[in-house]
């Protein structure tokens, strides 16, 4: 039974096993109902066949009666062969009693055989017994028929049986086959590192809820093992942050472990070092090897749970590495250690920093002892951690105390007491940064102001100042200090003191002689105004002769029209008088009168419109109002107020200008700057007995402001003068009486007034053109009046004019 129950465990599959199980089962389940059936249809054939053979010697025992009593022997024999046609009978023997004759078919006698059967039948006339008709018969027909039966159905068997195998090997491989071998997949797939795969399978039978359990498993594994790796990962990447490593010390069995960074903290491969106490006690420098052992000894011996220890471990290549050793301990319940875990961590980095800083600190020290402002520092806690020589000689303390990191409050009532604080009568820092003292009131009464001199409140609470403020003192020996404090992020400040007893002197020396530069500044621009106001007068003077030369010629006219008629109505009323007047006379007055009335009219009226066009021209020029206006009627009216002027050179003025724009501006300020544009470019742009153009051109602009060009085809203007040629004061004709604020004006009115922009540009002997761009619609007064963006000298020019 137990070399059964080993063959059987060493059955591969599970469809082996099923197999194994159900052909013999099935075999025997149908060899016995086989055996069965085919004894019960052996007895059924030989049933059958006794009754054939019975019923063939009936129906021929008859048909013998009349040959035997008639002893018709042909017939007899061919009865006898007739009946022997029948493939069941072995033998047939008919006797003739009353002959007693024999006759045998197919031989002289029957055989004798074991296992065949006879069945006889008395032949019979009238009673009487003519004869005997023997039929022997075998079985071998039942036989062959049953044998045939049985081959047959022993096919048709085999069949049924494959195909119920087949039936029950594919049932077996789609309900336990398929999801055993999904399963089966998944977990040699883990097994080879693949990772945890989910069998996909979903059934509500014992296998299906199996797989279900399982994946379900796998699930939980998997976010385990996600969150092992995570936390695997994190350690692994704290532990290669901080070049550490992790030990081990078992004191019950003497196992020293430690990870692989630990070798490779000091250069060595992870299997160079074997993991021992007196391989890690062998590393230490010898100067701390007794120190650090005996510590280790002591861990052993004290409570405590967690140590801490630095110490050198010689690398590879013989340099000198420090290590900070952290320890905790597993302890029994009587208190002795059975266990010690911790880490070593590479620290070098840390104490050369650590050194470094203690060489800088006294580096550090030493430069702010050799400086002139003295420096204090104090922490969130208000006690003084770096303070200078100078500091100490500022506030008049002792070196010695500063260095012993007092509270800032003791130093303040060392001051105090030595009444250093003068007229101020405290520290406002104590106040400020710590919110100690006796608050604003007191320092208002001591001489201070709460809020304006120091931009705080006074007596604020301690972390709410975060601005840095300054603040002078007088000592009691006439010594001004300027303190300066700066609160730091993590709470404290920095104290800043500086002797600026002579600074402050010349500072107020620097206050009153700003306050002389300010009147004097005053005073040029009043003057500056008055020569604006005076050019406007000039330009105004300018005006007026042109208007006076204007109108002289109508009215001159006019007068010598209105003398001639009058000296001819005194002769005609002479002539009417003394009754001497003639026709023709009469007629010539009337054409006289007619022509005189017509010239005297016609220059009246030219005169008219000309005194009317000066007084816009020239109320618009000395006032600042604002009106509407068509831009080219306007033009021609400046134009022409310019024309006597104009008319004593040879230099004339086009404007190229579209009829329509109407502009809602302040027509003075324009009038203004084309007016000294013109006389601008008289004066500079062309050379004397030249002949020059002037050209006005003027474009809308899709933005709503109007483009004016001023050209002239002049001298133009050399580069070194170009940027300035907008400055106040400046000119190349001050010995002509220019007074080197024509153009200033201009930039002024454009920019001011008109709220536009002005540039030029200009090639040496190439002329000169301006260009203002000013908005159709000028801005409110308010904003009219406001200063220009850009000052004159940064105005974008590529040519330069020579300003008037």
């Amino acid at each position: 039974m137990t070399r059964i129950a080993e063959a059987w465990r060493r059955v591969p599959t599970v469809s082996a096993k099923f197999l194994l199980i159900l052909v013999p089962s099935l075999v025997v389940a149908v060899s016995l109902c086989s055996a069965l059936f085919y004894y019960d249809r052996y007895k059924d054939l030989q049933a059958g066949l006794r009754e054939k053979v019975a019923a063939i010697a009936d129906v021929n025992a008859a048909a013998l009666t009349n040959s035997l009593w008639t002893f018709d022997v042909p017939a007899i024999r061919n009865v006898i062969q007739a009946i022997g046609a029948n493939r069941e009978l072995v033998c047939v023997e008919v006797s003739d009693d009353l002959a007693e004759g024999w006759f045998v078919w197919p031989g002289s006698s029957c055989p004798s055989v074991d296992d065949s059967h006879v069945e006889r039948r008395v032949i019979r006339v009238q009673n009487l017994q003519v004869g005997t008709l023997t039929l022997h018969y075998s079985q071998d027909v039942v036989r062959e028929q049953l044998r045939q039966e049985v081959v047959n159905t022993a096919a048709l068997l085999l069949l049924m049986l494959a195909g119920t195998i087949a039936a029950a090997l594919a049932a077996l491989r789609l309900t336990v086959g398929r999801p055993l071998g999904r399963l089966i997949a998944s977990i040699l797939e883990a097994e080879r590192g693949g990772g945890h795969k989910q069998v996909n399978w979903g059934a509500a039978d014992e296998l299906g809820r199996v797989i279900q359990a399982y994946n379900a498993m796998l699930t939980r594994l998997g976010q385990e093992e996600a969150a092992l790796r995570k936390s695997e990962q994190r350690l692994a990447l704290a532990i290669t942050a901080t070049r550490s490593s992790v030990w081990d010390y078992d004191l019950h069995t003497g196992h020293y472990w430690w990870s692989k960074e630990f070798p490779a903290l000091l250069g060595y491969g992870s299997n160079e070092l074997p993991m021992t106490a007196e391989t890690w006690s062998s590393l230490l420098h010898p100067d701390e090897a007794e120190r650090v052992m005996a510590e280790s000894r002591r861990r052993l011996r004290d409570h405590a749970m967690a140590y801490t220890a630095v110490y050198r471990m010689r690398r590879r290549g013989g340099q000198w590495a420090w290590i900070e050793d952290r320890a905790t301990a597993q302890r029994d319940a009587d208190g002795r250690a059975l266990r010690l875990t911790g880490t070593m961590s590479d620290v070098t980095e840390r104490v050369r920093a650590e050194l470094d800083l203690a060489h800088e600190r006294n580096v550090l020290q030493v430069t702010l002892d050799n400086t002139d402002q003295g420096i204090i520092k104090v922490d969130g806690d208000g006690r003084v951690v770096t303070a200078n020589r100078r500091a100490a000689e500022l506030l008049n303390i002792l070196p010695e105390v500063l260095s012993g990191n007092p509270r800032f409050a003791d130093i303040v009532a060392i001051q105090r007491r030595q009444g250093e604080f003068g007229e101020m009568g405290d520290d406002p820092d104590l106040y400020l940064s710590f919110g100690t003292g006796p608050g604003g009131a007191g320092m208002a009464a001591a001489g201070a102001a709460p809020d304006d001199e120091f931009g705080i409140p006074l007596g604020e609470p301690a972390g709410m100042i975060d601005q840095p403020f300054t603040f002078k003192r007088r000592r009691p020996d006439g010594r001004i200090v300027e303190v300066r404090t700066n609160p730091l992020p993590e709470g404290g400040f920095v104290r800043t003191l500086t002797d600026v007893t002579v600074e402050a002197r010349s500072a107020e020396e620097i206050f009153n002689a700003m306050q002389e530069l300010e009147r004097a500044y005053a005073d040029l621009k009043e003057t500056q105004a008055s020569l604006v106001q005076a050019e406007k007068m000039a330009s105004l003077a300018l005006l007026v002769a042109g208007v006076a030369h204007e109108i002289n010629t109508p009215i001159g006219i006019a007068f010598g029209c209105a003398t001639h008629l009058s000296g001819r109505t005194s002769t005609l009323a002479e002539a009417f008088e003394s009754g001497t007047m003639r026709k023709s006379e009469l007629a010539a007055y009337v054409a006289t009168a007619g022509e005189s009335s017509r010239l005297i009219e016609q220059n009246l009226t030219r005169a008219a419109e000309l005194i009317q066009s000066f007084k816009r021209v020239a109320v618009d020029q000395t006032s600042e109002e604002r009106r509407r206006f068509d831009l080219l009627a306007y033009l021609e009216e400046v134009v022409t107020s310019l024309g006597p002027t104009l008319r004593k050179s040879r230099h004339r003025v086009a404007i190229a200008c579209s009829p329509g724009i109407v502009m809602d501006s302040f027509p003075g300020a324009l009038s203004q700057v084309v007016t000294n544009l013109v006389m601008n470019a008289l004066t500079h742009a062309f050379p004397a007995d030249s002949k020059g153009h002037m050209v006005i051109d003027v474009d809308e602009t899709a933005d709503g402001e109007v483009e004016i060009r001023f050209a002239d085809d002049g001298v133009g203007i050399p580069a070194e003068n170009l940027p300035k040629v907008f400055e106040p004061f400046f000119t190349t004709r001050r010995g002509s009486g220019g007074s080197g604020l024509g153009l200033h004006i201009v930039f002024n009115l454009v920019t001011q007034s008109l709220g536009g922009r002005i540039s030029v540009d200009s090639v040496p002997g190439d002329g000169t053109t301006f260009t203002l761009r000013i908005p159709k619609t000028a801005a409110t007064a308010s904003t009219a009046a406001a200063p220009p963006t850009a000052s004159p000298t940064t105005t974008p020019v590529s040519l330069e004019k020579e300003p008037a």
